[in-house]
């Protein structure tokens, strides 16, 4: 019997590009999906919950979510500056809840090693006479926000001495994601980039996130957890 049979039915929330590979992904391991809940449509919160909606309704699908003390997952972005009162309320009600920017290891990876060589370029060129630091981010045109959640999770990582780095967006045709982090001289550049070939590592990491915020709820665990939490050594 598949371990995934112990969880509860998934309820995805949004049925655009990622709440469907996250759910064809948890059903090809042997995941139950409750339902599938499109724009408009009425749902409850129950067993377990994976949220990807639009910057608008996140935090209200969230809350609900927390409110009634069942576990959620959200890959929403657009809505950061919402995340403190869903940390609030999962303290308050007892709750588990999971965000991320975005799902996969690869992009943790990344931020992990901008945040090491922002150090290096920090003793480089303490007072930044020479490199100055840009990222660059490439989405699909129906990408609603910009810039996108992924680009400033990685800023917040790469920023040195409180200096923000600018960000650069573009829309282009169907690209998944392409996140870029230049630190550019005028005699050589130094560059860390990652490219998501296809929806894949994100529905994997996905699924490894509702994994992980069902096993907190039912350790009696409550907070607002992070892919660091789930990476963590």
């Amino acid at each position: 019997m598949s371990e995934f049979q112990d969880l509860p039915p998934v309820t995805f929330v949004g049925s655009g590009k990622l709440g469907m590979a996250v759910a064809e992904a948890w059903e090809c391991q042997g995941g139950r999906v409750a339902r599938m809940v499109g724009r408009g449509e009425s749902w409850t919160p129950e067993g377990l919950v994976f949220e990807a909606t639009s910057p608008e309704a996140a935090k209200a699908n969230v809350l609900r979510c927390v409110n009634a003390r069942v576990p959620v997952v959200t890959g929403s972005t657009g809505w950061l500056q919402g995340l403190s009162e869903i940390e609030v309320a999962a303290q308050t009600h007892g709750s588990t809840a999971f965000w991320s920017t975005n799902f996969s290891p690869g992009v943790h990876a990344l931020n992990l090693l901008a945040a090491y060589a922002s150090q290096l370029m920090s003793r480089l060129d303490p007072q930044r006479e020479h490199y100055q630091a840009m990222i660059t981010e490439v989405h699909h045109v129906h990408k609603k926000d910009a810039p996108s959640g992924t680009a400033l999770t990685l800023e917040s990582h790469a920023r040195r001495s409180g200096h923000s780095i600018p960000i650069e967006s573009r829309r282009e045709g169907d690209v998944v994601g392409l996140h870029t982090l230049t630190w550019d001289s005028a005699f050589d550049s130094v560059v860390l980039q990652h490219e998501a070939k296809n929806r894949d590592g994100f529905a994997l990491g996905a699924i490894s996130a509702l994994r992980f915020v069902w096993q907190q709820h039912q350790l009696g665990r409550p907070g607002l957890y992070t892919m660091t939490d789930l990476l963590a050594p």
